[in-house]
């Protein structure tokens, strides 16, 4: 049992190592830029203390969103190389049905982009109308 667990963590982590390292381009990079700006951020404010923070996250906004579209219009094939990644990583055969289906994966692009408009809106709301 415990191997098991065990086994499953190790595919999810090397799944997600090999999304952050062959999804392709630009749609990659944009994911990259989400994560530097989302924890550079934390880091800004801690050493400054000033309100460039909603700046920051602003930044995780816009680059959250691209990514989402990338994902969402499948452009270069994202969320087919997605896909692929994740059947690999459990080993089912490419013609086998999962959840992680492109149709899934796209409506997931779909939710990065709402997530990254709250990002967006949240942080400028904050920047641009505080007193």
């Amino acid at each position: 049992m415990v191997d098991s667990v065990l086994r499953s963590k190790v595919k999810t982590v090397r799944a997600i190592k090999r999304l952050f390292t062959e999804l392709p381009q630009p749609a990659r990079t944009f994911s990259w830029c989400f994560v530097g700006f989302f924890f550079g951020t934390f880091l800004l404010l801690a050493v400054t203390r000033v309100n460039w923070f909603f700046l920051g996250m602003i930044g995780a906004g816009v680059s959250l969103f691209l990514f989402g579209l990338h994902v969402f219009r499948d452009i270069n094939n994202t969320a087919s190389v997605w896909s692929t990644i994740y059947k690999e990583s459990r080993g089912i055969r490419p013609s086998g049905f999962t959840f992680a289906d492109v149709p899934t994966i796209r409506g997931m692009g779909f939710m990065y982009m709402v997530a990254g408009l709250f990002f967006i809106v949240g942080s400028g709301s904050a920047v641009f109308l505080r007193n």
